[in-house]
C-alpha cells in the first residue's frame, strides 16, 4: 500500500508540474519511480499516462496541429522505438536506473539552456529516432521534440497541439511495443490504473494554481527538483546491492 501511495504521490506531483509549466512530466515522474518501483515499471506507467494526457491535449487543440512536423517525427520515431524496447527488456534492472538518471540529468540541461535544434530535413528525422529511442527506454523523449520544434518557430498553440499529437501517436505505437515485449502486464496496469487519477488530481491543481504562480520562478525550481530527482536515482544505481 505505501509504494502506491508514494507512485501516486510522484505521479501527481509530475502532473501538477506538467500543467503549469508545459513540460516536465516525465522528468519529474520517471527518475523517482525507478527508485520506487522497477525502472521497466516506471518507463511503462510514465509511458502510457502520459499517452493519456497527450491525448487529451492533442484533441482539444487539433486544429493547430502541424501535420507536416508530426507525420515527419513520428514516422521516424517508430524507427527508433524497437532499439529502446531492447535495451528496456534487456538492461539490468539498477543499470537502466542509472541510464534514466544521466537521460534525465542531460534532458535537464537542455531544457535549462532552451537548446535548439536547425529543423533540416535530415535533423528533424534524426530527432524523431531519437525521441523513438527515448520513449522506449527512458519515456523521456520531449528533449529532441521540443528542440527541433522550437527551430520552426510555430506560436506557442502550434507548438503545443504538434507536440502534443507527436508524443500521442508515437506513445500508441510504443504501447503496442510494451504490449509485445510483455513490458505491459498486469502489474505495471495496476500502477498504470492508479497513476492515472493522480495525474487527474495533479493536473487539475496545476491548471487552478496557474496563474497565480510566477511561471519563472516555478520553472527554476522545477528544473532544480529534476537535478535532485535524478541525483538520487543515480546514486541508487550505484549503490552496492545487498
Amino acid at each position: 500500500m505505501s509504494t502506491y501511495l508514494i507512485a501516486s504521490g510522484i505521479i501527481c506531483v509530475a502532473a501538477f508540474a506538467q500543467s503549469i509549466s508545459g513540460f516536465g512530466f516525465a522528468l519529474v515522474a520517471v527518475p523517482l519511480l525507478a527508485v520506487t518501483l522497477d525502472p521497466q515499471t516506471a518507463v511503462v506507467t510514465a509511458s502510457m499516462i502520459s499517452l493519456a494526457m497527450t491525448l487529451v491535449t492533442a484533441t482539444g487543440e487539433r486544429k493547430h496541429i502541424q501535420w507536416p512536423p508530426t507525420r515527419d517525427l513520428t514516422i521516424s520515431a517508430i524507427f527508433g522505438m524497437p532499439f529502446g524496447l531492447v535495451a528496456l527488456k534487456l538492461l539490468p534492472s539498477s543499470f537502466l536506473t542509472g541510464v534514466i538518471a544521466v537521460v534525465t540529468l542531460a534532458c535537464t540541461a537542455l531544457v535549462w539552456k532552451r537548446w535548439r535544434m536547425s529543423p533540416t530535413p535530415g535533423k528533424v528525422l534524426l530527432a524523431g529516432a531519437a525521441s523513438g529511442v527515448l520513449l522506449t527506454a527512458t519515456a523521456t523523449n520531449g528533449p529532441p521534440l521540443v528542440a527541433v520544434l522550437q527551430a520552426m518557430g510555430l506560436n506557442p498553440r502550434q507548438f503545443r497541439a504538434t507536440i502534443s499529437a507527436v508524443f500521442a501517436l508515437g506513445g500508441l505505437v510504443g504501447a503496442v511495443g510494451f504490449a509485445l515485449t510483455g513490458e505491459l502486464d498486469a502489474h505495471a496496469a495496476t500502477y498504470i490504473g492508479i497513476g492515472l487519477v493522480a495525474a487527474a488530481l495533479g493536473g487539475w491543481a496545476g491548471n487552478h494554481a496557474f496563474g497565480r504562480i510566477d511561471a519563472t520562478q516555478f520553472r527554476r525550481i522545477l528544473l532544480a527538483a529534476l537535478v535532485v530527482s535524478s541525483t538520487i536515482a543515480l546514486l541508487h544505481a550505484l549503490a552496492p546491492s545487498t
